[in-house]
């Protein structure tokens, strides 16, 4: 009987990065979209992956996760505002996530 190695479905976040610090260590700027973009593209060309999806992620200010405090993940900055039903408006944070396999 011959098995065969299951490869299996992975992703990578790329968010983006912070690029200047305010007074107080907090992010005060942060990498454009379309930088965070071809960060995703230069990877996925450097690497021997089949991509099977790319999408955009927009998450609520506050969203808490892992950072290396290079990505603006943890902070409580938001990249721009989301108006919502009745005139509520909601700080986002954007990133890019590409699902793949080896």
């Amino acid at each position: 009987m011959r098995q065969h190695k299951v490869a299996l479905i992975q992703y990578k976040d790329f968010a983006p990065r912070i690029t200047e610090r305010g007074p107080f260590g907090g992010a005060s700027e942060y990498e454009s979209f379309s930088e965070v973009v071809s960060a995703a593209n230069q990877w996925i060309e450097q690497t021997m992956i089949r991509v099977i999806n790319v999408e955009t992620v927009v998450l609520p200010d506050r969203f808490e996760g892992t950072s290396d405090d290079v990505y603006g993940m943890t902070t409580s900055h938001a990249f721009y505002p989301v108006i919502l039903t009745q005139g509520i408006t909601v700080k986002c944070f954007q990133f890019v996530r590409v699902w793949y396999r080896e």
